[in-house]
């Protein structure tokens, strides 16, 4: 009995591998924060395209002279690739039929509840143009395995008709 306690006494005061075990505990939560800020922040950027487009096609729409279909095929070709003809993809994946444009709604230029002057207009009413896509990320990465569902990235952006 004698011998145990000099033996377990041994290891107490033995501090040569407690950064190793230590260091074997924390690794990987660390990657999994790692992983996930990584993840978070491409998820985001991929949002910020997606509005960006979206963007670019409502001011386009909103400043158009031509024909509602030629100007809604142009304007979803600027927001998916960047220029209304050719361009190079914003986002991989995201395609033409994902964007959808609303034909422009009359909407009051003052909001009758509060008196909020919503658009700057000489008229009562004002037309707007929507347009609107909602793309399915799927680069989880190690998050799909550990049970997250698939993220469905949704943005839209209106904008005041100039043209028509």
């Amino acid at each position: 009995m004698l011998a145990l306690r000099h033996i377990i006494g041994h290891f107490r005061s033995d501090e040569d591998g407690a950064v190793l075990v230590e260091m074997a505990l924390l690794t990987p939560f660390l990657l999994l924060l790692s992983a996930g800020v990584f993840e978070f922040s491409n998820a985001l950027n991929t949002r910020m395209l997606l509005d960006a487009g979206v963007r670019d096609a409502a001011r386009y729409m909103a400043r158009c002279s031509s024909d509602w279909d030629t100007c809604s095929g142009l304007a979803k070709n600027l927001a998916v690739n960047g220029a209304v003809t050719g361009g190079s993809a914003r986002v991989t994946g995201w395609t033409v039929d994902e964007v959808t444009i609303n034909k422009p709604v009359s909407l009051q230029a003052i909001d009758p509840a509060t008196g909020t002057e919503l658009y700057l207009s000489a008229t009562a009413n004002v037309d707007v143009v929507k347009v609107s896509t909602s793309y399915p990320y799927q680069d989880l990465g190690l998050w799909f395995y550990l049970g997250f569902p698939q993220l469905h990235l949704s943005v839209f952006h209106e904008e005041r008709v100039l043209g028509w």
